[in-house]
């Protein structure tokens, strides 16, 4: 019985550890935005920088584009399945914090050099010149009007230019006889 009494109470101890913290790891990540991947059961933040958030709209002269869409798609088309190395920096409440390569390739300095994230100077001054570099080139975000992904996630949006009906689309929508949905030219 006492061996029985042992077996249980450590099985109770086991049970309430805190879970062990997470180890650096190689394996295939998916890109959740610019800065975040979900890796082995895990949210990963890259390290030292701040990428758009996924639904943030950018402007191209008048032509508005998902930008933050397509800095999450250009990390996961740099990513390309292929398994990254993550080294924690630090574990913290539902998240790790962790610098990240791919074959040596720093993955938070490529989204900054290509424009897709900035430097976090709240963190680290690492990937200032990156950024730099990225804002002189023109490259990614730094050829449109954008706001910071810390300024967009207090609310602040771009103006976006009206789109203006077409003059089917204003005639449509005067015809009362015309169905609200489908192709005009479907039979009965």
């Amino acid at each position: 019985m006492g061996r029985y009494l042992n077996t249980l109470m450590f099985a109770l101890v086991l049970l309430l550890m805190p879970p062990a913290a997470w180890a650096d790891a190689t394996s295939t990540a998916d890109v959740v935005n610019g800065d975040t991947l979900q890796m082995q059961g895990q949210v990963v933040k890259l390290y030292g920088i701040d990428a758009l958030e996924p639904d943030e709209i950018c402007l191209n002269g008048n032509r508005p584009w998902p930008c933050g869409q397509e800095a999450a798609n250009s990390l996961s088309a740099y990513i390309g399945g292929q398994p990254i190395r993550c080294q924690t920096i630090r574990n913290m409440s539902g998240y790790i914090l962790a610098v990240c390569d791919l074959n040596g390739d720093d993955l938070a300095g490529w989204m900054v050099s290509n424009g897709w994230a900035f430097a976090d100077r709240s963190i680290s001054s690492d990937y200032v010149p990156n950024e730099e570099a990225a804002k002189i080139d023109g490259l990614g975000v730094w050829s449109s009007e954008f706001v910071t992904p810390w300024d967009w996630r207090e609310g602040k949006r771009l103006k976006l230019p009206e789109t203006p009906q077409t003059e089917q689309e204003e005639h449509h929508d005067d015809d009362p006889n015309l169905p609200s949905y489908g192709p005009l030219n479907m039979a009965p």
